[in-house]
């Protein structure tokens, strides 16, 4: 307690020398001066009291006869009164507190939580197109009308929350997986067309009549299955049509062609050992490259190299690859800053001319070959037959052949209604 008002109030540590002390402290004692940690020190005693009471002291000191020395001022008061020839600090601190208190009036970081079919950044963009982004003033945001807003622009969000947790406005989502089924329509029909000529592998039908079997050869644009279902009565007579969309898993087997072509002469790369790795800055699509050790000309290198700056060309039989690997600052979590800082690192190498020898130009093809098969596969689609032949003369090497490919080429095409004897068209609704 005594050191709290101390510190409000301010305090003087004094030092009491003389021959009669103990007369000091009985007048005090008298004029309710009080002091407090007291401690004997050589010669004399050290002690702490209020500023008011220091200039009580004058007469006590006479007739106590002692000597009082001040050893230290402490206290808010005394910080004050030192620090007014400081007048830059006390304006940077209060600025500071403005400045503070101006950023927490607005949105730094937008967190979303609970989403997984709807990437946090397709909400975001979302969000910005209603204007709500980063930095934005909270009271322009209401977080009820952001909530319903999500609700209308993503209809497989079943409940969305929003709220303002200090700068930070949290999005809660739950997600309803069988929001992306597609509702089918039977106002809409459709057929299964082939896109390709080809030979039918597979075909599993889960809705509609299939119209060829496994083994039947098809035209492009010929019906593999149709959405219209005749409906017949006892004798066999069509009354009426209904009409579906057509679904099934169809597979074909169609002819590709290949063909690649590469000139025997080429050049031939060897690097030499690897430069040392420099600091890069990026701001916004400007780079700025920092070598060390610094260049005289440094400032003048550093404001004209930018992100348009090309590699090392070859000239004279050298080069040298560059390697530049940046890294995005974030403010918050979300909060991309356009500051980005890496390390760049060049590769100096020696061109010379050589000539693909016949075994090496048929490696090469084949590897061409091998990594044109791979980007089938990803795509789902597998090879069945392989006819392509690999030829080399005197100038280059060329690979051409074809390729049975199993791929399921369909596509949906609109279903046309018919009519039936009557004059009526008739549509029975049937959702699967």
């Amino acid at each position: 307690m005594q050191k709290g008002k101390a510190f409000w109030k301010g305090s003087v540590r004094i030092r009491v020398t003389g021959c009669t002390p103990e007369r000091f402290f009985n007048l005090c004692g008298h004029h309710n001066i009080a002091l407090w940690d007291v401690t004997e020190c050589q010669g004399g005693f050290e002690m702490s009291l209020f500023p008011e009471d220091f200039f009580r002291l004058p007469p006590i000191r006479r007739k106590s006869d002692v000597r009082i020395q001040i050893k230290k001022k402490e206290g808010l008061p005394f910080f004050y009164r030192k620090s007014l020839r400081r007048k830059a600090f006390f304006i940077g601190f209060f600025l500071c507190a403005a400045g503070l208190y101006t950023l927490s009036q607005f949105v730094w970081n937008i967190h979303v939580e609970g989403n997984y079919a709807n990437s946090t950044q397709t909400i975001l963009n979302s969000l910005e197109a209603a204007g709500i982004h980063h930095g934005i003033w909270k009271k322009r945001v209401d977080c009820s009308r952001a909530a319903a807003y999500l609700r209308e622009q993503f209809p497989n969000l079943t409940w969305v929350s929003a709220r303002m947790e200090g700068t930070q406005l949290v999005l809660v989502v739950k997600e309803n997986i069988d929001g992306y089924r597609i509702r089918k329509n039977a106002e809409n029909p459709q057929n299964l067309v082939a896109k390709k000529e080809g030979t039918i592998v597979r075909i599993i039908t889960r809705n509609g009549i299939p119209q060829v079997l496994p083994g039947d050869t098809c035209e492009s644009g010929e019906v593999l299955v149709t959405g219209e279902i005749p409906l017949v009565n006892d004798n066999g007579d069509i009354y009426a049509y209904s009409y579906v969309h057509a679904d099934a898993d169809i597979d074909l087997e169609t002819t590709w062609y290949y063909y690649d072509i590469f000139p025997l002469s080429h050049t031939v790369r060897i690097y030499q050992n690897a430069e040392a790795r420099t600091p890069v800055l990026q701001i916004f699509s400007y780079r700025f490259f920092v070598e060390n050790p610094l260049p005289d000309n440094f400032i003048e290198r550093l404001w004209s190299q930018n992100r348009m700056q090309e590699p090392a060309t070859e000239e004279g039989g050298e080069g040298a690859d560059e390697e530049i690997s940046v890294r995005q600052f974030y403010l918050t979590e979300n909060f991309a800053l356009p500051l980005y800082f890496g390390y760049r690192q060049q590769f100096p190498f020696k061109v010379w001319d050589a000539t693909y020898t016949e075994r090496e130009a048929k490696e090469k093809s084949s590897q061409n070959f091998q990594k044109f098969r791979k980007k089938l596969l990803e795509k789902g689609l597998q090879i069945s037959e392989n006819h392509v032949t690999i030829e080399v003369n005197d100038t280059s090497c060329i690979t051409k052949g074809t390729l049975r490919v199993v791929e399921q080429a369909v596509e949906a095409q609109p279903c046309k209604m018919q009519k039936v004897s009557d004059g009526k068209e008739s549509m029975v609704d049937e959702q699967q």
